[in-house]
């Protein structure tokens, strides 16, 4: 019987899908607690402000270690370089998942909180510096997805240090700039390179007489109208016209990539379903943006749900049971927990946008949400963290 320590270190996303897995229950375990509470009327008593520490744990707390898993797996074979060497990403990933830890309970320790953003910011520039020395290594011609990826591991840099100063300084415009720089620099433009990349690989692969339409002008105006409306909500200023071109590119590109086709294969389809919510969420922001412009006020924090939860963590569970089905060797068939769990997840973010639109039932839909959304990681945990630890079942290495 093979080590499951050693299996679980013999490819980065085994490590880096674990100990993000592991770390997202706990931050929507801890988020369900505080609703919990509120419900009850007895608010914990903390030190970090919710809205505080609830931001930055959901854009910084689990996200990257699912991007470095899958980056320092799939990257190399797009660079046409090795693979990142154990100690470099063991320690890199290790040293992500313990900052992680420490923000999870700074929510009642401003030193621990401190110490966690600290250890993101070295982990993850160590991550980013890896990343381009991979890309600088590599001989191939290709490298556009590489490149946008590496820019916006960059930003994700400066969006920590920036949350690092506003926990030092108290100063609030800090914490604005970290959470903008997170989402729109660092979030959105990996989860869209990457779709840009693989959804019409994978599609291609599935279905009949498909063509694969990946230009690279969508990628670089994807890419940079995320990183130009980064620069401008930190400034606070209005984004309507980037939002209403970002809006229209994404709905179009998920109708030119066969979303209605895809419904064919349920694995497939839950990444195309999942992309769908990128065009909704900036629709809404479109939305949101026009109206603040006519004075109207907006639609609270209704696209900034449809864009986090909607995309990116019914993409995430799209995307890592893919990868984790193809690199355990079993067949990339979508059994009924993963189909079940994905729908529960959408259900989350339709249940936290609603809440955001109908103010009569925000509290109930806000618990609502934060439940299903709890049950759903449990399903999905119990069935597939135990594959990171596991041999693959096709006697295969990796």
């Amino acid at each position: 019987m093979q080590n499951p320590l050693k299996i679980l270190s013999s490819a980065p996303h085994r490590l880096g899908f674990s100990l993000g897995a592991l770390l997202l229950l706990g931050s929507l375990l801890l988020w369900g607690l505080e609703l919990l509470s509120r419900h009850a009327a007895q608010p914990l008593v903390t030190v970090i402000p919710a809205m505080f520490w609830h931001g930055y744990v959901m854009v910084y707390g689990f996200f990257p270690l699912f991007m470095l898993g899958f980056i320092y797996t799939a990257g190399p074979r797009w660079l046409s370089v090795n693979s990142p060497r154990l100690l470099h990403y063991a320690m890199v990933l290790l040293c992500f998942a313990v900052g992680s830890l420490f923000c999870l309970a700074g929510r009642w320790s401003v030193l621990l909180m401190g110490a966690g953003i600290g250890l993101h910011v070295l982990a993850w520039s160590c991550a980013a510096l890896i990343w381009w020395q991979a890309i600088y290594n590599s001989n191939v011609l290709d490298k556009a997805h590489a490149h946008c990826i590496g820019v916006a591991f960059s930003l994700g840099a400066l969006g920590m240090l920036a949350a690092l100063y506003w926990l030092l300084g108290q100063q609030n415009n800090a914490w604005l700039w970290a959470i903008e720089i997170g989402v729109w620099g660092l979030l959105l433009p990996v989860f869209l390179t990457v779709s840009h990349r693989m959804i019409p690989f994978f599609s291609q692969s599935v279905l009949s007489a498909y063509t694969a339409w990946r230009p690279l002008w969508l990628l670089y105006t994807l890419a940079g109208c995320c990183w130009v409306v980064a620069i401008l909500r930190c400034l606070h200023i209005n984004t309507f016209v980037f939002s209403v071109v970002l809006a229209v590119l994404l709905i179009y590109t998920s109708w030119r990539w066969q979303l209605v086709a895809a419904w064919s294969v349920k694995l497939l389809a839950m990444l195309h379903l999942a992309f769908a919510w990128a065009g909704i969420g900036i629709l809404l922001w479109a939305l949101s943006d026009g109206m603040q412009l006519v004075g109207q006020g907006g639609l609270g924090f209704a696209p900034l749900h449809a864009l986090t939860l909607g995309f990116f963590c019914t993409m995430l569970l799209a995307f890592v049971t893919r990868v984790t089905l193809g690199h355990s060797g079993r067949p990339l068939v979508a059994g009924g927990l993963a189909w079940s769990t994905y729908w529960l997840m959408h259900g989350v973010a339709a249940a936290r946008v609603l809440g955001e639109l109908i103010p009569a039932w925000q509290n109930g839909l806000y618990l609502a949400a934060a439940l299903l959304a709890v049950l759903a990681i449990i399903l999905w945990v119990k069935v597939y963290l135990p594959m990171y630890w596991q041999a693959r079942v096709d006697g295969n290495h990796g």
